[in-house]
């Protein structure tokens, strides 16, 4: 055991000094507890958690994990949530398909659904009575294990100490593990842009993980015209903590209109190699999502493809190149965002350069262009002179 060292002469030490001193013990104690839990566990065989849920037979969810869906507005993250939620809810002899999403019967799970947007009247009962259906029960009915709160009456500088109010109350209210989900994320919190705003709502959630069963599912909405850039410095420090990411979009057409196939992506697994896509539709029948038909599918992504989508890449490059890009960057997020080869990127990114095709962006007409920069290409968009 170390100990804090105190001067000898207690006369000397300010009475302000020695609870500093007290508190500095007491850390160290809670440091010294921690390490010898770690040195315990390093010196048993480690036998890793199974998932709590997988999406069909690949792993998604492990528990005490932080995790993340995110998209843009309007496509239905919280629709894929309610499908998460009912799969961890779902009667024994409940057998609605929830997009190959499923978890281990024999084991209980309570779901605490913490929502900050939707009204208290109609919207957010009718996204609750959606998950007890799908997941095989009435609507008057109140399953074990099924929590919800709203925080849209509280206000953003009151809304993270009723989170940590809450998640007290639920883990006193179910001895099983806890999967919570925020939605949205950067509701619950004063600002989401700011650094300390941010960092506090993830260290309690850090906190939280690896003192309790707990799991949690965080919504978090796209910046509007970024490629996969989640919302403020919350967005950006939530996708380096967390484990599995999704992510929920719709597809193009040749036009770069929105068609009603919307593909779901995991940009991140921690725990496992990296999944491919699936692809989903909204049900007016289910009232939700539902796997799209691979014959539909396919027909809809062979539209997209079929003009090379030159007007698609042209205005992409007008909202991903807002400032100088590394080739190998630019192409990595071409290649995702048009679905298609590096070979046919690099072709109509040598097309659009050789050409001097016209790329509107905020309203001023530029050309692609591309530079040498520490031995590395770079692309720019350079405005046209009569612009200037």
């Amino acid at each position: 055991m170390f100990d804090i060292p105190i001067p000898q002469n207690h006369n000397n030490v300010s009475n302000s000094a020695l609870p500093s001193l007290e508190n500095a013990k007491n850390k160290l104690e809670q440091l010294l507890a921690s390490q010898r839990k770690i040195a315990e566990n390093k010196c048993k065989p480690i036998s890793f958690s199974q998932p709590i849920v997988w999406q069909k037979e690949n792993p998604v969810f492990f528990p005490k994990t932080i995790n993340v869906i995110q998209g843009k507005a309007g496509v239905h993250k919280s629709r894929l949530a309610e499908t998460i939620c009912a799969s961890l809810l779902k009667k024994p002899d409940c057998h609605k398909d929830l997009l190959g999403f499923k978890t281990n019967l024999l084991i209980r799970y309570a779901i605490c659904y913490v929502d900050t947007e939707r009204n208290l009247s109609e919207q957010l009962p009718y996204s609750l009575q959606q998950i007890q259906l799908k997941a095989g029960y009435e609507i008057n009915e109140e399953p074990y294990g099924f929590d919800y709160i709203s925080l849209l009456e509280f206000g953003r500088e009151d809304r993270f100490d009723m989170l940590n109010i809450y998640l007290e109350h639920a883990r006193k209210k179910f001895p099983i593990h806890i999967f919570i989900i925020l939605d949205v994320i950067t509701d619950c919190i004063f600002n989401f842009n700011d650094t300390k705003d941010s960092m506090k709502l993830i260290d309690m959630m850090n906190q939280t993980i690896n003192r309790y069963d707990v799991t949690f599912l965080c919504l978090i909405h796209e910046n509007p015209g970024s490629a996969d850039k989640a919302r403020g410095h919350l967005g950006t420090e939530i996708l380096n903590k967390a484990s599995t990411v999704i992510q929920i979009g719709f597809e193009k057409d040749a036009q770069n209109h929105n068609t009603n196939l919307l593909k779901v992506a995991y940009l991140k697994c921690r725990s496992s190699k990296k999944h491919d896509p699936f692809y989903v539709q909204y049900s007016d029948t289910e009232k939700g999502l539902v796997m799209s038909d691979p014959n539909t599918t396919q027909t809809i992504l062979d539209k997209k493809n079929h003009k090379a989508a030159l007007s698609e890449t042209l205005d992409l490059l007008a909202q991903i190149l807002l400032s100088e890009m590394p080739r190998k960057e630019l192409i990595e997020l071409l290649t995702d965002e048009l679905d298609c080869s590096k070979r046919t990127v690099i072709t109509r990114l040598k097309q659009i350069t050789d050409t001097a095709i016209v790329i509107e962006q905020n309203e001023v007409n530029h050309t692609l262009c591309t530079r040498a920069e520490n031995k590395e290409i770079v692309y720019y968009l350079n405005p046209l002179k009569s612009n200037v």
